[in-house]
């Protein structure tokens, strides 16, 4: 297992071979796929003898594409439109069989400054507008369609593959019930950049 393991780590590295640096005034595109693990605040569930529901975070999927134009050498802008899965995970709730889940799928906007430190290595934040595309049935009324948060992360660029981390921080109420009920989402993406 040990040499398999070697094997194919020798082999990314030889693929992706250094990293690529881009020059101003270049665009590039990158279709990216990931997982997402996603949490709420203040979205405690009640119940009989004040006890509280457990909550954990929800995994799902990210997909969708960033375009990036370079505004000098060491610093980019990117627009993205991104489909992803959020909401919460709840343990020990009662008269349920297993474990609720709150599904929360958005189409989220990221627009995000890249500054690059190291060649291939970059630090990001932004703003990040989403709306809501579907949610539990039984949970039509509850939340607003829309959010905003602010992501932040690193990501490193391999030739034309990059492996990107994130952490949106959501500034808005999820709920339409003045509940404090924030967003937070941790997501791993990679992605294969073109020039454009």
């Amino acid at each position: 297992m040990r040499k398999i393991v070697m094997t194919l780590l020798c082999l990314i590295a030889v693929i992706c071979g250094r990293a690529q640096e881009s020059e101003k005034g270049t665009w590039t595109l990158t279709p990216k796929v990931g997982l997402n693990w996603a949490k709420m605040t203040n979205a405690d569930i009640w119940y009989v003898n004040d006890k509280k529901a457990s909550t954990k975070g929800k995994v799902g999927i990210v997909i969708g594409a960033e375009a990036e134009y370079r505004l000098l050498s060491g610093l980019g802008i990117s627009a993205g439109l991104l489909y992803s899965q959020q909401g919460i995970c709840y343990e020990d709730v009662p008269n349920v069989w297993e474990d609720m889940k709150v599904s929360l799928d958005y189409m989220n906007l990221p627009l995000m400054a890249h500054l690059y430190i190291a060649p291939g290595l970059s630090v990001e934040a932004g703003v990040q507008p989403g709306y809501l595309i579907h949610r539990n049935s039984s949970l039509e009324d509850y939340h607003r369609k829309f959010d905003f948060g602010i992501p932040v992360g690193f990501a490193y660029d391999f030739d034309r593959l990059r492996l990107e981390l994130r952490y949106c921080f959501g500034l808005y109420d999820t709920t339409k019930y003045d509940l404090k009920e924030h967003s937070r989402t941790a997501q791993l993406t990679v992605g294969y950049r073109f020039n454009l």
